[in-house]
Parts: structure tokens; C-alpha cells; sequence
């Protein structure tokens, strides 16, 4: 007789879920046994957080929900770190977790934590399922809400015995499309008025915004009224090097347009001097978002639904043409002068700059570029200019770099996959580079080494002082050979010369592989040091 876990595993089917990206672990044994002979995959990892790192960078290069698969207690809270990247990446994905038995809750089950609880302050929403027969209408659900709305991270908690149990009806649920809410005309034209009022309005986008078809409804909005269009995805903000110089025209805008992106810690909330004490905000967000005082109109409704909405009006209206968006596009492409000399110097250790210099052809030619945290991933998101990137996100999370370009792989794999981290980073899920190996994915890590955690080194020096900076030393590690001794490829790169032909090896070797390079540890760039050409 069928069971619940086979329900469960027809609903993904029927949903056009073909990955689940999963640790094994004894409560959700069930779903893998019923998933053979099914068009669903399993790629089993070395940690739970990677397996949720995969299927968000599947879910944000897709635009479709990426699911994870992990075991109970221990396994699900191993779990939630990722989940958090997630949610705030407005990331659509769906967590689900085996549980201990329902029919021994509140007894002491095995591994018998409140997982829902645990899980909800990092998704968008999280319960229980409660029985057997109605676990395809519970993943239906799930795989609803994590896509509809504002989108992120649900999980579902799912007890042994229901995955285990018998059930008599097979007929999958089917998720369906929620629709998304407008602005009124009234609030629509509001909000187009005071962008017409505006002399130097600019659009930013969340990071929720800043991809996909969402993107592209920023981009024409953007076109139909003549203001420039920055995205919001990083949690240094207004310090955002991969925005260069386009952080301190915001200074100078006198209305900004904020697109599923609320005014917070990273815009530093719209004070002063950010932004000038005259500037005006709009506020589209799926959800309420704190109140700001410094909000002039604040809308709850679907981003890029309204999006859509003021670029329908706006075609209607004639708008002065002005040098204001050619202006910050400008400065948002240029870069310091003395950054070119960086790129091309021969010095070691070598300048992350001059890494970034053999990174650019490769992204050129095609490959998708997967950059973690850290000084390093500062130093490549802002000398590398990619067409498809993933970054750490709004979480400020580290450590998601190497998961998340296998699951890139998976999405693309006619294009080589080059993941950008720090060797405090490469700590956290270098095994990975074994589930890489297993599936045949191969990707190239580049590890920025200077053999130290230099983010919180740099900030030790900036507020107590390199006589009492401790604890961020690192050994400088052949992390090349810890990828050899997996069976992967490894390369060693001491000198910026030696770079070029060293990726090249890597990319045709066909293999997971690991390019160590042995860099200076300077501090990332920042909009006043783009500024100050340094």
C-alpha cells in the first residue's frame, strides 16, 4: 500500500521538482526509498547547511523553488544558519525536515524538538504536518507560499510515522499560483508623481529584486522614467563595493524609489549623510516593513507587480530628459586609476586585484561567478563584472560559496562555474568538493589565502589597534592539497603571472578543483576609498 512519503515524493513530481538536494538521517529514509525509479534526484552532501546553500543558489538562478531534505534535531538545526541566508535573499526555498514520531510527542522522542519554532524566525513560514493523507496538500502548500508574495525560505516538518504510515488516496496536490497584489490607481499615480517631481530620483532595488524577471521589471521601470537603478543585495549597503562610486550619488538623490527593499541598517535607515535630509522615500514591499519616519509612501503589494504598473503609466507621461541616471551609470562603471595598476602588478603577495585580472576573462567568456564573504569576496564582487553572480546576500553569512556553485553546476552546466572565497571561508564546507566529485560537477574554487580571518582582523585594527588583534590568525594551508587528497584537482599560484595559465588547467581538468592563491591581506574597498582611488 502506498505511504505518506510516496505522497509526498508525487506532489514534488507533479510540482516539476526534479532535485532534492538532502543528508540522509533515519526519519526521512522513507522519502528516499519512494523516490526510486522516480524523476527526482537526490544529491546527498556533506552537512546540512550545504544542502540548503544548493538549493538557494538553484532557487535564485532558476526562480523556481529549490528544495532540501535533512534529517530531525540535530540535522534541522544544522539547517537554519543557511535557511537565514535565504530569507534574506527572498530566496524561494523549502526546508523539509524528518521528525520524531507524532504518536510520541511529548514523551521524549528520539531527537524530539519544536522544529517549527525554531525554524520561523528565518521563514516566511513554518509548521507540522499532521497527517499522513494530507502531506501532498502540506508539500503543495509549501512549495505556494515559499514562491508567492514576497519570496523565501518555508519549512515543513514531516514525523517518521506519517512518512511511514499507509494511505488509500494517491492524488498529488498541485501548488498553485498566488497572485500578487497591486497598488491602487490612486497610490499608483501618487507615486508617479513625486517620481516626475523628482530632479534626481534613483530606484533600489532588494535583493529579491535583483534578479530574474523581477530585474528586468526594475530595468524598464528604470528606462520609462529616466532614473538610475541600483540594487541593494549586500549587507555592507551604502558600503557596497560592488556599487563603486554610485554609493555616494545617493548623497545627492533627492527621492528614492525603494522596490521590495526596506529602509534599514543598510541604507542606514535614510539618515544623514547617506542620503540628504530633504530626500523623500517610496516603499514597495510585500510584507510591512518597519516604520520609518522618513517614508513619505510606504505600500504593501508585490514589487515588481507595481513595478509593471508605474512603466505601464509612465509611457503615457512626457519626461524631461536630464544627465542625472547617464551620470551615475558613469560613476557606477568607472574605477579608481590606481586599481588598473593593481590589476597588472607583478608583486607578491599579489593584490586581490590582480586575482580579480584573471577572473574577468573567464567571466567573459561565460562562466558564472559565485562570490563568498569576507575582505577577499569584497575585493572580487567589486573588480569583477559578471553577467550571472551569486553573492553571500544581506545575512552577511559566510562560508555558502563552494555549496552553491555545485547547485550553479547543476543549472548550468555547458558554462564553467568559479567560486571566489576567503581560506577562513573554504573551512566551512570543503567537503563539498567530495559531492562535487560523486556527481560529476566540476567547478573551480579560487581561495583567496592570507592566513587570516581579515574581515574581523581589519575591523580589530580599526577600533582597538594591531597590538590587540587576536584570534583571526590562520596557518597559511595548501588547501590545493586538501582538494588532491579528495581526489579533486589542485593548484598552487604564488605569482600573478603564474594565475592565468592555473585556472586554465583547472577548468580543463574536467574535476572539482582548487586554486590556492597566496594573497596580501589588505582591507576590502569601500565607496570613500573608491572615491579616494585607493
Amino acid at each position: 500500500m502506498p505511504t505518506g512519503a510516496a505522497l509526498l515524493v508525487d506532489t514534488l513530481v507533479a510540482a516539476g521538482v526534479e532535485e532534492l538536494f538532502t543528508l540522509s538521517g533515519n526519519q526521512i529514509l522513507s522519502v528516499y526509498d519512494a523516490a526510486i525509479g522516480k524523476p527526482l534526484a537526490l544529491y546527498h552532501t556533506r552537512h546540512e547547511a550545504a544542502a540548503v546553500h544548493m538549493a538557494d543558489a538553484f532557487a535564485r538562478l532558476t526562480d523556481r523553488p529549490g528544495v532540501a531534505l535533512v534529517t530531525a534535531g540535530p540535522g534541522h538545526l544544522n539547517a537554519l544558519g543557511a535557511l537565514y541566508g535565504a530569507f534574506m535573499e527572498e530566496s524561494p526555498v523549502v526546508l523539509l525536515s524528518g521528525a520524531s514520531p507524532r504518536a510520541q510527542r511529548g514523551l521524549g522522542a528520539f531527537q524530539e524538538i519544536d522544529q517549527a519554532a525554531a525554524a520561523r524566525p528565518v521563514t516566511k513560514a513554518a509548521w507540522v504536518a499532521e497527517d499522513a493523507a494530507r502531506l501532498g496538500d502540506d508539500m503543495a502548500r509549501a512549495l505556494e507560499v515559499a514562491a508567492g508574495g514576497r519570496p523565501g525560505p518555508v519549512h515543513l516538518s514531516l514525523p517518521g510515522d506519517l512518512l511511514e504510515a499507509s494511505v488509500t488516496a494517491m492524488t498529488p496536490a498541485v501548488p498553485r499560483a498566488l497572485a500578487p497584489a497591486a497598488a491602487s490607481e490612486t497610490i499608483a499615480s501618487q507615486m508617479l508623481a513625486l517620481i516626475a517631481e523628482a530632479k534626481r530620483p534613483v530606484i533600489v532595488a532588494g535583493a529579491g529584486m535583483a534578479r530574474g524577471r523581477r530585474r528586468l521589471a526594475v530595468e524598464r521601470l528604470a528606462c520609462a522614467v529616466g532614473a538610475p537603478a541600483l540594487p541593494s543585495e549586500s549587507p555592507r549597503g551604502l558600503n557596497d563595493p560592488w556599487l563603486r562610486g554610485a554609493n555616494a550619488c545617493l548623497a545627492d538623490a533627492d527621492l528614492v524609489v525603494l522596490l521590495g527593499k526596506a529602509l534599514d541598517f543598510s541604507l542606514r535607515f535614510g539618515r544623514p549623510p547617506g542620503f540628504a535630509a530633504g530626500c523623500r522615500f517610496v516603499q514597495v514591499t510585500a510584507e510591512p516593513a518597519a516604520a520609518n519616519i522618513r517614508v513619505a509612501l510606504a505600500l504593501v503589494a508585490d514589487p515588481a507587480t507595481v513595478a509593471e504598473q508605474l512603466t505601464s503609466a509612465a509611457r503615457g507621461r512626457a519626461w524631461p530628459q536630464t544627465d542625472w541616471a547617464d551620470e551615475v551609470r558613469r560613476v557606477r562603471a568607472a574605477t579608481p586609476p590606481a586599481w588598473q595598476a593593481l590589476r597588472e602588478s607583478t608583486r607578491t603577495p599579489m593584490h586581490p586585484l590582480a586575482v580579480c585580472a584573471a577572473l574577468q576573462p573567464l567571466v567573459d567568456g561565460g562562466a558564472v561567478l559565485i562570490v563568498d564573504g569576507g575582505e577577499f569576496g569584497q575585493w572580487v564582487q567589486a573588480g569583477v563584472d559578471a553577467p550571472v553572480r551569486l553573492i553571500n546576500g544581506p545575512s552577511g553569512s559566510i562560508g555558502s560559496a563552494i555549496p552553491m556553485a555545485v547547485a550553479a553546476r547543476l543549472v548550468h552546466p555547458d558554462r564553467p562555474v568559479i567560486a571566489a572565497l576567503g581560506d577562513g571561508t573554504f573551512g566551512f564546507h570543503p567537503l563539498e568538493l567530495d559531492t562535487a566529485l560523486r556527481y560529476g560537477l566540476s567547478i573551480v574554487a579560487v581561495v583567496g589565502n592570507d592566513a587570516r580571518w581579515n574581515a574581523e582582523h581589519q575591523l580589530q585594527l580599526q577600533h582597538y589597534g594591531a597590538e590587540r588583534a587576536v584570534a583571526c590568525s590562520l596557518l597559511p594551508t595548501r588547501y590545493d592539497r586538501v582538494a588532491e587528497a579528495l581526489g579533486a584537482h589542485g593548484e598552487h599560484v604564488e605569482r600573478p603571472e603564474q594565475l592565468p595559465a592555473a585556472l586554465a588547467r583547472a577548468i580543463a581538468s574536467g574535476k572539482p578543483a582548487v586554486v590556492n592563491v597566496v594573497i596580501e591581506g589588505v582591507a576590502a574597498p569601500t565607496f570613500e576609498t573608491v572615491a579616494a582611488g585607493h
